[in-house]
């Protein structure tokens, strides 16, 4: 989550130019506000982003489909190292009950 909301702390600073930092340097840049922004549903407000465990992250995706009346989810995530971003899709799919097509 760190990586996300620190690409939009640098983007806000940078601009254009801004980059995907690791979750370390992203933590890192965030101030005390965006540290605490909330990342499920908070009182009927949606969050900018959705984090936590894969039971919490799939309820908090499931209420948005219901409330929006979504019959589809695409997830776009903002995870800069490559295996984290691998791990995090597995425990997304394994939240749903999804396994892979292929191996």
């Amino acid at each position: 989550m760190n990586s996300a909301k620190g690409f939009y702390a640098r983007l806000g600073r940078t601009g254009a130019s801004a980059t995907v930092p690791s979750a370390a340097d992203g933590a890192a840049e965030l101030n005390e506000a965006q540290r605490q922004e909330p990342t499920t549903i908070v009182d009927g407000q949606w969050p900018r982003f959705v984090a936590g465990g894969p039971e919490q992250v799939r309820a908090t995706l499931e209420q948005m489909l219901d409330e929006s009346g979504a019959d589809e989810l695409m997830v776009q995530d903002m995870i800069a190292d490559p295996a984290d971003r691998r791990h995090s899709h597995k425990l997304l799919a394994g939240a749903f009950g999804l396994t892979p097509r292929h191996t």
